[in-house]
């Protein structure tokens, strides 16, 4: 028994005579014998040093210290049965923590977890999304999604897809600053991600080494961040079409300059290699090379409109 806590039998009994208002009522819910219940009830009164009941004749009158401690005891049951329900349903429900990159988990991952759980539905999946990368193994961690970073040391590391980096922009803002051609960057407001695997400079070295960049623009930590901005019309944004697929499915976002872009590996899926044969892991994986395989067989971008440049 835990020191200080009376014996289980006492409390059990205590509170039929409580559910039951009655020695009698507790003795025929329990299947002993009125005389068994005296006995236990006496017995916690002893170990508490007050009285629970008021015995008049046949009938017994709960005292207020009664009613008080089995509200008490009722608030542990319930604790105690809830503990019990969730450990005995552990074999039949699997759970998943995952970790991952937050513009990845905004912008491509959550909108698509549905479809996960229609496959899985015995699979509780639980998603935290931060830069730093997860602890695996610490805090239940058993997947995680990292942009931009080596694959850990006792780790197995899943690339999920080589990404396309392109300018992307509004077609208001195309339509605004008649781009058309890639020398029309120097005079427009460019959004810059800090995080991102390939930047502005890069692009530049690759596809038009002759234009300089414009210094005015806007810069976030965040792809998501940046993407809203592009899309609300404040600037022309480098991103990765993955990333900027459903912006772009939607035609929020176009590619001004066509399939100018730079490829790039970004996003790992990393897990513990002692965790390989786990079944939420097999099938998380499983899923999620099946749903890149798919963004892969749709182009990376619409066609744009070209727009017709203004007279000078």
């Amino acid at each position: 028994m835990i020191r200080g806590m009376p014996p289980l039998k006492c409390l059990q009994t205590f509170t039929a005579v409580m559910e039951t208002g009655s020695f009698a009522g507790a003795a025929g819910q329990l299947n002993v014998t009125p005389s068994a219940v005296s006995h236990q009830i006496r017995m916690l009164e002893d170990i508490l040093g007050k009285p629970l009941f008021v015995r008049r004749n046949r009938t017994v009158q709960p005292t207020e210290d009664a009613v008080a401690y089995a509200s008490a005891l009722g608030e542990s049951f319930t604790r105690i049965a809830v503990a019990t329900s969730r450990f005995a349903s552990e074999g039949s429900v699997l759970r998943l923590m995952l970790h991952s990159a937050p513009s990845l988990a905004t912008l491509w991952l959550v909108p698509r977890l549905s479809a996960f759980r229609a496959r899985h539905p015995e699979i509780d999946l639980t998603l935290f999304a931060g830069h730093e990368p997860a602890k695996l193994g610490d805090d239940g961690f058993m997947i995680d999604i990292q942009y931009n970073r080596p694959v850990p040391e006792a780790c197995e590391g899943l690339v999920l897809c080589e990404e396309t980096v392109m300018p992307l922009a509004s077609p208001d803002f195309v339509t605004r600053h008649n781009l058309t051609r890639v020398e029309d960057i120097s005079a427009v407001p460019l959004i810059h991600s800090v995080r991102s695997v390939v930047q502005w400079d890069q692009w530049i070295a690759r596809h038009a080494p002759h234009v300089m960049l414009a210094r005015r623009g806007m810069t976030f930590d965040r792809a998501y961040l940046g993407l809203m901005a592009a899309r609300d019309g404040l600037g022309l944004m480098l991103e990765s079409t993955l990333q900027a697929g459903g912006m772009l499915a939607a035609g929020e976002l176009i590619a001004p300059f066509g399939p100018l872009g730079v490829t790039a590996v970004a996003h790992r899926l990393v897990y513990r290699r002692e965790d390989r044969a786990r079944h939420q892991i097999e099938a998380f994986v499983t899923w999620i090379t099946e749903e890149m395989a798919a963004d892969r067989a749709v182009p990376d971008f619409p066609q744009p409109q070209r727009v017709r440049r203004a007279a000078k």
